[in-house]
């Protein structure tokens, strides 16, 4: 049931990942207007093509994850949602220490 799906763990991992995302979309943003360089060459690309598509595709992945979210997965699955959400957070922390540093 759909409404059950709202108070799980697995569906607010999904939201913070979701979260993450989104910031990391922006502050990266603001990070490569500012003289910084995307590592991920495949977001280099989509960036150098055009910013506003970068920003759209990291969107996009923010809505699928957080569809994500409300399905039902197995355990490991979600253990492994929360791994993903560890190793993001530590991404993001470290894009806002360089956010805060320019």
């Amino acid at each position: 049931m759909v409404s059950d799906t709202w108070l799980t763990g697995h569906f607010w991992i999904c939201v913070g990942i979701a979260v993450l995302n989104l910031l990391d979309a922006f502050v990266t943003h603001y990070l490569l207007m500012n003289g910084a360089r995307e590592l991920n060459p495949i977001m280099n690309a989509l960036y150098r093509y055009h910013p506003l598509g970068f920003i759209g595709i990291k969107l996009f992945f923010s809505g699928i994850i957080l569809v994500f979210g409300l399905l039902p997965v197995h355990p490991i699955a979600q253990k492994l949602t929360f791994g993903v959400f560890l190793v993001y957070s530590l991404v993001v922390l470290w894009q806002l220490y360089l956010f805060i540093s320019f």
